[in-house]
């Protein structure tokens, strides 16, 4: 389920030159950077504006305020994709049924960000 109690469970998926950090409950908020840390950096960094794209879904999405916000829960070996710059691996959690409930709410997330991408 979604954030709670402040923390974002997210994976890493690290390539040779490349990593990237994915929110496992927010999908399209992914950023990447040249290592750990700084894929995280990238992340929090986004969270702001991911923040705005979801703002009249009325999803209850609250941009961290420290990276520490960040609870690490699976670590990925990327791929070639991974280096050329973009996530090539779904976190295990990808594979798992979701109940109706969640699916609505990542369908929401999917109809608001689709919005704002026509927009631009």
């Amino acid at each position: 389920m979604a954030q709670s109690l402040n923390k974002i469970d997210v994976y890493l998926e690290t390539g040779k030159k490349r990593t990237f950090a994915g929110a496992i409950d927010w999908p399209g908020w992914c950023r990447s950077g040249t290592d750990e840390p700084s894929a995280l950096q990238a992340l929090f960094d986004y969270g702001p504006r991911y923040g705005r794209v979801l703002s009249s879904a009325r999803l209850g999405f609250k941009a961290p305020t420290h990276p520490s916000a960040f609870t690490i829960i699976e670590r990925l070996d990327g791929n070639a994709t991974t280096d050329f710059g973009a996530p090539g691996i779904a976190p295990s959690s990808d594979a798992k049924p979701v109940n109706s409930v969640e699916l609505q709410r990542f369908q929401k997330i999917l109809k608001h960000a689709g919005r704002r991408l026509m927009r631009t």
